[in-house]
């Protein structure tokens, strides 16, 4: 294989891995999407090896490798799929490597994040809907005040993480307001249950997806990232419970 395909093929791989991971995909689907590029490309034995922060891509008796720092992550799956849906197409020979490394130029850099006012929407449904369920009663009376209380907090969480760039800070922080916000509104008679307003206003700040994909990396063996993932989802559980916890024990 010619020196240049190679360098080729393994920009392509080492940008699929990169959206992947910036987009909270699971360490075994980032391999697994990687190998089968890596195979349909011409290298039969490729060398992958991923942490939560970079990206070390090679083949067995290939002198080059490739490297790239991963610096951010989020929750975006549209991008997760876009990607599959390349490598799957490179895969069945629907398109050739050139089309693949554009099709992946093109799901990262012109891919959208959705728009703030429908992750609003989506806290408040979250919010209010989960905390029906923790209500062992058919009363809906603090329904739409959940919601506006988790709408609210999520988007204490959104600003403050922009500018702050330090996600458990953030989250200790919207905790906070939810529980004062919540107070208030008890202070004021407009709520039945303090606590399960609260559990269902949090519900958007936690990090439910990262805990999940913690345990799917240490079943599929990627025990790093694994762990690395568990503890920052637990630091971003504690932040939540303690940003409530301090509210609740100076303001009740």
């Amino acid at each position: 294989m010619e020196e240049q395909r190679i360098k080729k093929l393994l920009n392509t791989g080492i940008l699929a891995g990169k959206i992947m991971m910036e987009s909270g995909s699971e360490m075994y689907r980032v391999q697994d999407t990687l190998k089968r590029i890596m195979q349909k490309g011409g290298l039969s034995h490729p060398e992958i090896f991923l942490t939560p922060t970079g990206i070390f891509l090679s083949a067995r008796d290939l002198d080059s490798t490739k490297m790239i720092e991963i610096t951010h992550s989020s929750i975006n799956l549209y991008k997760v799929s876009e990607v599959n849906t390349l490598s799957r197409q490179f895969s069945a020979d629907e398109i050739d490597l050139q089309e693949l490394y554009d099709g992946l130029e093109k799901v990262d850099s012109e891919t959208l994040d959705f728009p703030l006012w429908l992750k609003a929407i989506a806290a408040f449904l979250i919010s209010s809907t989960l905390m029906i369920l923790f209500i062992n009663r058919y009363d809906w009376f603090d329904f739409v005040q959940a919601g506006i209380v988790g709408m609210i907090g999520y988007l204490v969480f959104y600003y403050i993480n922009n500018v702050v760039k330090i996600q458990f800070i953030s989250e200790f922080i919207a905790a906070a307001m939810i529980a004062i916000l919540a107070i208030g509104l008890r202070y004021f008679h407009l709520i039945d249950n303090l606590n399960y307003l609260i559990i269902g206003a949090v519900m958007p700040l936690v990090p439910g997806v990262a805990l999940t994909n913690a345990l799917r990396d240490l079943i599929a063996g990627h025990l790093i990232s694994g762990v690395v993932r568990m503890v920052s989802g637990t630091l971003s559980a504690l932040a939540i419970g303690g940003g409530i916890a301090v509210v609740l024990r100076f303001l009740l």
